[in-house]
């Protein structure tokens, strides 16, 4: 599972119409709208998409202005990482390697 926390900018007279769309998303709370066009959101994988599609999506709404990837976690309950990301991710079997004692 990951949860992310973001910010979401958003120009003020667009703000209703973004509020309608993020309360029917599964996944995402609205922790924060101070009525500036800031928004600040708690999101999670649901079976329907992760949150970092999601949060990708928004990104290329009209309505945004921006996002701002503020906290992320991926638990040890996440799911495995596509078949395109193991190579990018080899580091981290590297450094298990490193850990064993050299005879």
């Amino acid at each position: 599972m990951s949860v992310l926390g973001v910010v979401l900018r958003i120009r003020p007279e667009h703000l209703e119409t973004v509020l309608a769309r993020l309360v029917g998303m599964a996944g995402v709370d609205i922790s924060h709208n101070p009525g500036d066009g800031r928004l600040v959101l708690v999101m999670e994988d649901v079976a329907e998409a992760s949150a970092a599609a999601q949060l990708g999506a928004m990104a290329l709404w009209p309505d945004v202005l921006g996002t701002s990837l503020v906290y992320e976690y991926s638990g040890p309950d996440a799911p495995a990482p596509l078949a395109h990301h193991e190579a990018a991710q080899g580091w981290r079997t590297r450094l298990t390697e490193l850990d064993t004692p050299i005879s």
